[in-house]
């Protein structure tokens, strides 16, 4: 793999990673106060952008289960229209008391197929309070509704109808711990007069939500020293109620796609498709130019892995021949070491048989033998040089194929030896043909 391939993969990694962060969505949040068994019927809504897109919502969070519907489909929404759906929440009627949440997560299309993005979702936070506690006959209730850690004063009142007397008040009940104090003494009372005492209540912080009793429990005696008794006696009633959670808005918008939102996500696909097509691309070209290199058909094996993929790449991976690469002596592309004909060049570089030759120095090319003058007494037989002859046409075939000699020089040499055999094998001829008719030149 060359070092371009390798820089193109880094950057498409980098992008990869780049584009995995995803920014928060805001909410819109709406709060909620029910108590067990209540049923709240209420709208949402969506409104068209800027082409026609289809459009739904449907219900999560720890309340979902008591929405009807629990999907909504605004069906198809052209730009500019706002569609209305009704949904009904129902508090089941042993729900304990607590803070609930109803996510409602809008996803849209546009009619052409691509896709839209919806900004926000809408959050409702339902807090669900404690039903009243029931009012039981012969005492006097009072109803209070505090939260976890809230604090309030209130009074209780003696009248001391027949005449003087001392009175007192002692808390007990689940939730006497609250009340400071939990004794109150109201002196002597004259007849006829009433005397309020005040006395405050504070809810623990961690307090689970629920309904608690204080019960303030009466005793008198007259001053001369009688017991008077006072009837009934005083429930506080109270509903702990959880603090309820911040409120960011109680507006809830309709949900209009921004340009932005639409048109980020078809950029940033582009540009992921895009990058994703040159890496492929240059993977396929690698393959290729590799095939070629190696002598397998570098066209071939490029089409394979263009339609076949990744599949492709790994089949070829496997089946590629191995071996280094060298440079061709003839036009110095690279190529198999152990390949015979360059598959750029054509040109073979040694026999199939052998090995290819080390050069150990300048070549030296034999030297072209002069036409001797034929004499009757010459002193070398014509058949002699023209076995010579052969033989330097054969060592010059040799040259050429060991890629010592050029095909020119090779040419131009071929020609001289071959001229020369064949004025040698003329004379040899002319010599035969006189001696069978017994003449002599």
């Amino acid at each position: 793999m060359n070092n371009k391939l390798k820089v193109i993969l880094i950057v498409f990694f980098i992008f990869l990673i780049n584009t995995t962060q995803v920014q928060a969505i805001d909410h819109n949040y709406v709060s909620l106060t029910v108590t067990p068994g209540e049923q709240l019927p209420r709208t949402t809504s969506f409104t068209g952008a800027y082409k026609p897109l289809f459009a739904a919502v449907d219900a999560s969070g720890t309340a979902a289960s008591w929405v009807i519907p629990r999907h909504i489909d605004f069906g198809p929404i052209n730009p500019g229209d706002k569609i209305v759906r009704d949904y009904t929440i129902s508090v089941p009627k042993n729900q304990k008391p607590g803070y609930y949440e109803l996510v409602w997560k809008f996803s849209c299309v546009y009619t052409d197929g691509t896709t839209c993005t919806v900004t926000s979702d809408t959050v409702i936070q339902i807090t669900v309070k404690a039903a009243p506690a029931p009012t039981a006959t012969g005492n006097k209730y009072i109803s209070l509704t505090l939260t976890q850690g809230g604090e309030q004063s209130e009074y209780l009142e003696f009248t001391a109808p027949y005449g003087s007397s001392y009175a007192w008040a002692d808390a007990s009940g689940d939730s006497a711990s609250w009340v400071t104090p939990r004794h109150i003494d109201f002196g002597i009372v004259d007849k006829g007069m009433t005397t309020s005492r005040y006395y405050t209540i504070k809810v623990p912080e961690n307090q689970y939500p629920g309904t608690y009793e204080i019960i303030w429990t009466w005793g008198c005696k007259y001053v001369s020293g009688e017991t008077c008794s006072v009837t009934g006696e005083t429930v506080i009633q109270i509903t702990v109620e959880a603090n309820p959670v911040p409120t960011f808005t109680s507006y809830i918008p309709p949900y209009t796609p921004t340009p932005e939102s639409s048109t980020a996500p078809v950029i940033i696909g582009f540009i992921f498709i895009l990058v994703l097509f040159i890496v492929w691309i240059s993977i396929v070209a690698w393959v290729a130019g590799d095939a070629k290199k190696r002598g397998t058909g570098g066209t071939m094996w490029g089409i394979l892995t263009f339609f076949l993929g990744l599949l492709g790449l790994l089949v070829y991976l496997i089946s590629r021949p191995k071996g280094n690469l060298v440079s061709c002596g003839f036009c110095g592309k690279e190529k198999l070491e152990t390949l015979n004909q360059c598959p750029h060049c054509k040109k073979a570089a040694t026999p199939v048989s052998e090995p290819a030759p080390v050069r150990r120095g300048p070549v030296s090319y034999p030297a072209v033998p002069q036409k001797p003058e034929v004499t009757v007494d010459e002193s070398k037989e014509p058949k002699e040089k023209l076995s010579k002859i052969n033989a330097l046409l054969d060592k010059l075939d040799e040259m050429l194929a060991q890629g010592e000699i050029t095909e020119s020089k090779y040419k131009e040499l071929s020609e001289k030896y071959k001229a020369e055999a064949d004025s040698l094998k003329n004379r040899i001829a002319e010599k035969e043909l006189l001696d069978e008719v017994g003449l002599k030149k």
